[in-house]
């Protein structure tokens, strides 16, 4: 649901429906990062994934987009899921680069 939220916000134009699916979106990511188990290795690694995807996936948005809401949504969603990807591959994943 997160995502599908976050894609709302990507390429929805109404500014009051992008605010609300950012708040769907933002709500569905809190729970399920508390809920999350780190036994799950598989599903938050195709979560790590997706998230990163939506991350580029937002930054193309931004670069080519000539709405102003459009453009600060994406860079909203992608810094967030930029971040979200990041703290299940180090947190959750225990990734060791060194």
């Amino acid at each position: 649901m997160a995502v599908f939220g976050a894609l709302a916000v990507l390429f929805i134009r109404n500014r009051d429906k992008q605010t609300m699916a950012s708040i769907v979106a933002l709500v569905f990511l809190v729970s399920f990062l508390i809920n999350v188990q780190s036994t799950a290795q598989v599903f938050l690694q195709i979560t790590c994934v997706t998230t990163f995807t939506l991350a580029l996936l937002s930054g193309v948005v931004t670069i080519f987009s000539n709405d102003e809401y459009r453009r600060t949504g994406a860079i909203f969603t992608g810094i967030v899921s930029l971040c979200v990807s990041l703290l299940i591959l180090f947190a959750y994943l225990e990734f060791q680069p060194f």
